[in-house]
């Protein structure tokens, strides 16, 4: 496997599998998304699952470009080793979040949620290395998370997007972020060698 194959595993596989799903057969999409009921009935593997379908092509191309804009900005700050428990926190954490803190939520599916956790922890973890941009992606990221809460969605977007945007899931998934990356222990960050670039 070449350096830049292995580099980027991570976000080839989910993107992958995110592909894959969009034409698998709608049982397939139900028995992973996410459900409280079957949930609550100890269907306990939903709590990872839901970030790999999607309400349609364009729910899931808007996910993928997210995951890469994060992944070709990000990549170089911890190991692959790193990134897979960064994405096991962030994907499950979402979901039982959500389960806990929004009871009225029936049903999800998608991974903003999670990638918004990703942005804010690699943000927060360049921060702490010292690069000073990453502060204000985090300034415009936690705008765009918090502005619809004051505004209101649009029913616009909504309705393009095939299903409502769950911003709680954005909300959940920005703390966590922010929590995990203050508490990642910081000699397993590694500074970026364009970080002048970045300050």
């Amino acid at each position: 496997m070449s350096r830049t194959l292995q580099k980027y595993a991570i976000p080839l596989i989910l993107s992958h599998i995110c592909i894959i799903l969009i034409f698998a057969s709608p049982k397939l999409n139900l028995w992973l998304a996410y459900d409280r009921l079957a949930v609550n009935d100890g269907e306990f593997w939903r709590f990872l699952t839901p970030n790999f379908v999607h309400l349609g092509l364009w729910h899931t191309l808007l996910n993928l470009a997210g995951l890469w804009f994060t992944m070709l900005l990000f990549i170089n700050l911890i190991k692959n080793s790193d990134w897979l428990i960064w994405f096991a926190l962030l994907f499950i954490g979402n979901i039982v979040g959500l389960h806990l803190w929004v009871p009225s939520l029936e049903h999800y599916v998608g991974m903003s949620g999670a990638l918004y956790g990703l942005i804010a922890a690699a943000a927060v973890g360049e921060l702490r290395l010292g690069v000073k941009l990453s502060g204000l992606l985090l300034v415009i990221v936690g705008l765009k998370i918090f502005l619809p809460q004051l505004l209101g969605s649009e029913t616009e977007y909504n309705e393009w997007l095939g299903g409502n945007v769950i911003e709680e899931a954005h909300i959940i998934g920005f703390i966590q972020g922010l929590i995990l990356g203050l508490s990642w222990p910081k000699h397993r960050l590694r500074k970026p060698k364009d970080a002048k670039a970045k300050i």
